[in-house]
């Protein structure tokens, strides 16, 4: 009902406010409900509020300040006559004006980053961060909206992105209840799998020669898998073990290489070479982003930041307080500025080690 009264009004109003803007002394200003009115309504974040000292504006940034005030102003009407139906709109237009302001600041660092090769020290750790989940977010978004540009399948594709938008659209679209759900989910999801690589882990190091070595990453294990959180020193008396070629990246099996890709949220059913190589990317990307905090310093970042830095290392810290983020990023920067780009395969397996414990941490 949402969707039909969305796309109803929506075909109605685009014309009448084209006009009305186009024609209006008063174009340039966005919309605004009175104050004095009543009934709650969201307001699309117009990235013209953003330039409003930039006269240098090109055609196609005009172009989209007056797409996002046309939607705003119809936002607003859907949201005065069907309330349901103006939440919903808002929600999906605010999340593609998102989705396109962080899709152009990404373009460009990564041009920029083209230039550097693999050198990621002159790039910030927030850039790097913006450019890992931009492909993320295009890969997942993309081939959705492909086929919803075709004629009439997106008569088909609306309802599925509105009963289905964890599968089919990026957290630029969802709302904060929705963030905090579907986060939750995706990492119960990819807990289930922690006892597994463990196991996997175990299971190889009858091949360590070294007896010390051997047994150190034994017991470093098995207090993982009864959920007892090690300390930086205990994961670093483990280094050596890692050095040998049982546990060389390029050793792992492919359902190894499936199961330590869900830790990262990426997708696991690729080929076996696409999955290292894609996994080994973004570890790239996680150990170059952990020496840029470590130089900004923890303390500098905010509480989102903190949260979602955590999260991507393999907690569920979406309901952390501050200090419990600042207190485990600590401790997991300290590890990973100390390993080097050989030593990935350690890195990866810290996310399970250090996340053990944690489950009901607030």
């Amino acid at each position: 009902m949402a969707l039909s009264s969305c796309a109803g009004l929506g075909r109605a109003h685009v014309r009448r406010c084209g006009a009305l803007l186009a024609n209006s002394p008063c174009r340039n200003i966005n919309l605004r409900v009175l104050e004095g009115h009543r009934s709650p309504t969201i307001h699309l974040r117009s990235i013209s509020s953003n330039k409003q000292g930039d006269k240098q504006n090109n055609g196609s940034s005009s172009m989209f300040s007056l797409y996002v005030r046309l939607n705003d102003s119809i936002g607003q009407l859907l949201q005065r006559t069907h309330p349901a139906a103006g939440k919903v709109y808002v929600q999906f237009i605010n999340g593609a004006v998102q989705s396109w302001r962080e899709g152009k600041t990404s373009v460009r660092i990564m041009r920029h980053k083209r230039t550097l090769g693999r050198d990621y020290t002159k790039l910030t750790w927030r850039e790097v961060d913006s450019c890992r989940q931009f492909k993320l977010d295009v890969l997942k978004t993309l081939p959705v909206f492909l086929v919803a540009s075709l004629p009439f399948v997106w008569l088909l594709v609306l309802p599925l992105i509105y009963f289905y938008p964890k599968q089919l659209l990026s957290s630029q679209f969802w709302s904060a209840g929705q963030k905090v759900s579907f986060f939750t989910s995706y990492h119960m999801k990819r807990v289930a799998y922690y006892p597994s690589i463990l196991q996997a882990l175990h299971r190889k190091l009858h091949r360590v020669e070294d007896f010390r070595n051997r047994t150190k990453l034994q017991e470093l294990c098995a207090n993982a898998l009864r959920e007892e959180s090690p300390s930086s020193a205990a994961v670093m008396r483990v280094r050596p073990t890692f050095t040998h070629p049982v546990l060389h990246f390029n050793r792992l099996s492919r359902t190894q290489l499936a199961w330590l890709s869900r830790v990262l949220l990426l997708n696991p059913y690729l080929p076996k070479v696409l999955l290292r190589r894609r996994l080994l990317k973004h570890l790239e990307d996680v150990h170059a982003m952990d020496q840029g905090i470590q130089q900004e310093g923890i303390s500098k970042l905010t509480t989102q930041e903190l949260r979602k830095m955590c999260y991507i290392r393999g907690v569920d810290s979406m309901s952390w307080s501050r200090d419990t983020c600042v207190a485990w990023l600590t401790q997991w920067v300290q590890i990973s500025t100390q390993l080097q780009a050989s030593e990935l395969c350690l890195l990866v397996h810290c996310m399970v080690f250090l996340s053990t414990g944690h489950s009901h941490v607030k």
